[in-house]
């Protein structure tokens, strides 16, 4: 039986997962429904999207009638973690630290929204493990995703986990080094974008303040609101990369009048983590070498955290 045909056998979307493999407070949260493992390093993976989500799902025209292919990458980072603890023994109070996270668009009628929600399919490999002596403690994957057979999405990310004893003497070191100390408040809400400006309908949603614009490059201060329901699910230390990811696109939304083309490719690395408690700023230019991309970085304390790039349709991809 070959790979695609024991994907097809074995993916399940009767129920989804326990929320504490797919580390989600919320159970609405989980999209994944099934896992599998189906050699040392390849595994099956189900997942279902909701035809609406308050997150996800609030998109303006013409975005609002397809899945969000964040959507799709947020069900296969609950895939990942997921399968580490389910089958790599990875215990469930294990920290995760991610360090690049890509994904890559299949355009096609799969990302539109039906009558019923969307079943995905998730063949899942390791492509690497990363090793401290005998100790396994990260991975790299690959999710080579489709839905009712057609290709939908592929993403593939490096990541690596750590007892908490590990993760607080990592966290208190890093926020030593920058001068901070321990952990306080939040930096207060500033003023949001308008969310049409960014794309957005509901003001809830729009993770960018006031937007400028100077020498090519447009700059916002991250909002970071950490009693959002579902970018802060569950308490953190630390500004999410999924919050960082809509930071970029929303900046990509406000440098064009009109909705952005389709989105093609995200590609990002994580080079240090986001404080909660002093302000960052997202940083956005056209990039210099590939057509249709904005590349963002995103700063704080003088440095680049982040960084993400967002690769869109353009004239010569669609001849």
């Amino acid at each position: 039986m070959t790979t695609e045909a024991t994907a097809v056998a074995t993916a399940s979307h009767v129920q989804t997962i326990s929320r504490h493999l797919a580390h989600r407070c919320a159970v609405a949260e989980v999209f994944v429904t099934s896992l599998q493992r189906t050699g040392p390093d390849d595994f099956v993976v189900g997942a279902q999207l909701p035809r609406m989500h308050a997150f996800y799902g609030d998109h303006r025209a013409p975005w609002d009638a397809e899945y969000d292919p964040m959507l799709v990458m947020e069900s296969a980072r609950q895939a990942a973690i997921a399968l580490t603890h389910e089958f790599l023994g990875v215990p469930e109070d294990f920290g995760f630290v991610v360090r690049t996270f890509n994904g890559a668009v299949a355009p096609g009628a799969g990302w539109r929204i039906g009558r019923s929600p969307a079943e995905l399919v998730m063949s899942v490999q390791i492509s690497r493990r990363h090793r401290r002596g005998e100790m396994v403690h990260g991975v790299d994957m690959v999710l080579d995703i489709e839905c009712d057979g057609t290709p939908l999405m592929i993403v593939d990310g490096s990541f690596t986990w750590m007892p908490p004893s590990r993760w607080a003497a990592l966290r208190s070191g890093f926020r030593d080094s920058v001068g901070m100390g321990e952990l306080g408040d939040p930096v207060p809400l500033g003023v949001r974008a308008e969310p049409t400006a960014v794309g957005r309908s509901d003001a809830r949603n729009v993770v960018i303040g006031s937007i400028g614009h100077d020498a090519g490059e447009v700059t916002a201060e991250v909002v970071v609101d950490t009693a959002h329901p579902i970018l802060f699910d569950h308490p953190l230390d630390h500004v999410p990369g999924t919050l960082l990811l809509e930071g970029a696109r929303q900046i990509v939304a406000s440098m064009s009048p009109a909705p952005p083309r389709r989105l093609l490719g995200i590609s990002s690395s994580f080079d240090r983590f986001v404080e909660l408690d002093s302000p960052t700023a997202a940083v956005a230019h056209p990039s210099d070498s590939i057509p249709g991309q904005i590349d963002c970085e995103i700063r704080q304390f003088g440095a680049v955290a982040a960084r993400i790039g967002l690769r869109y349709e353009t004239d010569e991809a669609e001849c």
